[in-house]
């Protein structure tokens, strides 16, 4: 009996690690020729030709580094790591600022955000300023996205209806013709896309 109990528990626990490993796997990773399938993914991951964030991450600062004066340039996005990385100025942005109806104009010059929101993006930019109202227009934009569940009877179901979920996609038409598509990768369950921004100040 107490043989079989331990069969019992040992094979749980390994289904349980193989459904984690898969999850983990189908979360953060995607194949360069995936088709979305778990098992492409895992034949992926078998073969070392899986594709993770870190890997878009370090391709775009070096994209980034390609500007000659890319030291004087600003990047709206919500991760320091680009400015960091290429001693550019950051304005910090969650994507979740502004007001719904804000076009995408509206959005980069901060039209609608609260006081709360220009706050926290003025203390979170590099370099932090003091000037909440001060007009600051982004060289570039990092646009990072998560896909959630699209059922709504899942608990991590959320109804994505900003303004902003457009610059998921850079071929939507829909786009303004200010923002210049440089880069775009998807992984997981989620992307990246690069816009160049030509907008006057």
């Amino acid at each position: 009996m107490m043989k079989l109990n331990l069969i019992i528990v040992s094979l749980f626990l390994l289904v349980s690690i193989g459904f984690t490993f898969m999850l983990t796997l189908s979360t953060f990773y995607q194949s360069e020729n995936s088709t979305d399938s778990k098992f492409d993914i895992l034949g992926s991951f078998l073969s070392g030709e899986l594709k993770t964030a870190e890997e878009d991450v370090r391709k775009i600062i070096q994209l980034l580094k390609q500007d000659e004066n890319i030291e004087d340039k600003f990047i709206m996005t919500s991760d320091k790591t680009y400015a960091y990385h290429t001693n550019s100025k950051l304005i910090h942005a969650s994507f979740t600022e502004g007001s719904p109806d804000d076009t995408i104009e509206d959005f980069i010059r901060k039209k609608s955000w609260s006081y709360y929101e220009l706050y926290f993006s003025a203390n979170n930019s590099i370099p932090p300023h003091k000037d909440l109202y001060v007009k600051q227009i982004p060289n570039y934009l990092i646009y990072g996205y998560t896909n959630f569940s699209g059922d709504p009877n899942t608990t991590w179901y959320m109804d994505d209806d900003s303004h902003i979920k457009i610059l998921k996609n850079p071929e939507d038409p829909n786009i303004p013709k200010f923002l210049n598509p440089i880069y775009s990768s998807v992984f997981g369950n989620g992307g990246i896309v690069v816009y160049e921004v030509n907008l006057q100040g």
